[in-house]
């Protein structure tokens, strides 16, 4: 049996739509190995019927290696909230593909487990941080991961309902007013500098998105509320956490805020691995 972890993801980060993404230490866990039929514990038995993302990525590596498709036994333990903006659908892709590698001698590099889940979830600012962990940033499908101050502080305000990423993303306009990506580009530079240095007082600018954030927000129920809640406790950043419904606090200080949706996490550096 061989036990591995994938860890949860928060893409965009505001200003950077579809390039910036960051793990956290919230994990899915899974028990592997190779058995004479499929069988699965701890998955949402809805899921395996209609989309069984695990098997996906799985089978995925099989036909990239040519190699031939032998059934596992797989138990989840599921810690990622399933509600939308963590990433929990990549995990089980990048679970799926990891387990073949692991099972087959760690054939897989990190960067071919990565082409191969951006081929199946399409989005890789949600992918390439469960694999290379910290905070990536992806450029035509090439990935630069960044260290960044450990001085951070990092919540997570979870909902209780599921923002489909493909509806999100049909309230984002088509054409982005040069203005807007002068802004995101002038603003996403200044806040990966704060983020690697610790600068607080610049962290601000990742809430500078004119793309998506704008249009986005008025999915998520009692946003505007729970901004406001963040920022008056002592948060310096509050964002959509990939496409919602989950939101993102970002902080130089540990935030007291009396919710029951509301967890301190930090960030995981290392993505997928053995445990």
């Amino acid at each position: 049996m061989i036990k591995f972890k994938v860890p949860a993801t928060s893409a965009n980060l505001g200003i950077g739509f579809d390039c910036l993404g960051i793990a956290l230490n919230l994990y899915n866990y899974f028990e592997i190995e190779k058995s004479g039929k499929w069988q699965y514990d701890g998955f949402l038995k809805e899921g395996l019927k209609t989309n069984n993302l695990f098997l996906k990525g799985y089978k995925k590596a099989v036909k990239y290696k040519k190699d031939k498709l032998i059934p596992l036994n797989v138990k989840l333990k599921a810690n990622i909230p399933t509600t939308g903006g963590l990433g929990s659908s990549s995990s089980l892709i990048v679970a799926g593909i990891y387990a073949y590698s692991v099972l087959n001698n760690n054939c897989l590099s990190k960067d071919e487990i990565f082409r191969l889940a951006l081929s199946i979830e399409g989005h890789p600012d949600n992918v390439a941080p469960a694999i290379y962990g910290g905070l990536c940033v992806i450029n035509n499908s090439n990935v630069y991961k960044y260290n960044i101050s450990n001085k951070w502080h990092f919540g997570i305000f979870l909902k209780d309902y599921l923002i489909n990423t493909e509806e999100a993303r049909k309230v984002i306009k088509k054409e982005i007013n040069i203005n807007d990506a002068v802004n995101n580009i002038s603003s996403a530079i200044i806040a990966l500098d704060a983020l690697k240095e610790y600068k607080p007082e610049n962290i601000h600018f990742l809430m500078n998105d004119k793309i998506h954030e704008p249009y986005r927000k008025k999915l998520i129920k009692n946003y505007t509320k729970y901004k406001r809640m963040a920022i008056e406790n002592g948060a310096l950043a509050f964002l959509i956490s990939g496409s919602g419904s989950t939101c993102l606090s970002i902080s130089d200080k540990a935030l007291n805020i009396n919710l029951p949706n509301f967890k301190e996490v930090k960030i995981d550096k290392y993505g997928v691995r053995n445990v």
